[in-house]
């Protein structure tokens, strides 16, 4: 039998890919760089490059080539497509400034948890994780408010295509201990994260839902563990994040109308 045609990689795009992800992954570079990252010829990557700076997507400096500013604007157009992302932006810098940690806003795509709002806070430590960072659902506090609230169906599919991978020795990779773990988040209505994303670093979550329980994301918070795990802190957290996801339930289910 042959090849379903939908299914099959169209190898010029899968290249063009390729070197947007190089040059993001080394902050630009050389073409002899970047034709050895991946795996093609100098005269290929040359091409896909000049292709790319002629529809603004790469800008070159002397010998370096970079990403341009104008996936700056698809990156935008695709979060303002996330419902009710006016409501949602302004409570996560509040809770930022409340806090004083890091606040996210993080949804589910493609069975990976994608940051779309980050706000830092006055003691907010510097991390690597930006908006539009990609990450493990079972790594993290927002991942795992996602994973609870999700169909069953939903749940079962993401695991079998992306699995459990560590992302520390702290990581939960057992399938009956996440399920487990996600029972835990819906009776006490939020998600922890302790170093299993980021060594030395703890984060609290709640889900985002409609009033006729539609899941928009979770936003969380995290800090260093020393400061987060301090269970005054910690309480004040959580019952900030579970305010400002009833305030948006409400807020979100009335602007409807």
């Amino acid at each position: 039998m042959g090849r379903d045609p939908a299914n099959v990689p169209v190898k010029s795009v899968e290249t063009t890919l390729a070197i947007v992800e190089a040059l993001q992954e080394t902050n630009g570079g050389e073409l002899t760089a970047l034709a050895e990252r991946v795996g093609r010829s100098k005269s290929t990557v040359h091409n896909h490059l000049q292709t790319l700076k002629r529809h603004g997507y790469v800008v070159r400096d002397g010998d370096l080539y970079r990403l341009g500013l104008r996936f700056l604007d698809h990156g935008g157009h695709a979060r303002a497509q996330t419902p009710s992302v006016h409501l949602i932006r302004p409570k996560i810098s509040e809770i930022a400034d409340s806090t004083e940690e890091i606040c996210q806003f993080v949804v589910e795509e493609q069975g990976k948890g994608i940051v779309l709002f980050q706000e830092r806070g006055d003691d907010a430590v510097e991390t690597q994780t930006r908006i539009g960072t990609s990450v493990a659902l079972n790594g993290i506090a927002g991942g795992k408010a996602l994973l609870a609230h999700l169909p069953d169906d939903r749940v079962d599919e993401i695991l079998a295509e992306r699995g459990l991978p560590a992302l520390t020795d702290q990581t939960i990779t057992d399938r009956e201990t996440l399920l487990d773990r996600l029972d835990t988040v819906r009776d006490r209505g939020y998600a922890i994260n302790a170093g299993e994303h980021i060594r030395g670093m703890r984060a609290i979550s709640v889900p985002i839902k409609t009033t006729e329980g539609d899941l928009l994301g979770a936003v969380s918070v995290a800090g260093p563990s020393y400061r987060l795990e301090e269970s005054t802190h910690e309480r004040s957290i959580v019952d900030s994040l579970l305010g400002v996801a009833n305030e948006l339930e409400l807020n979100v289910t009335y602007s409807r109308f």
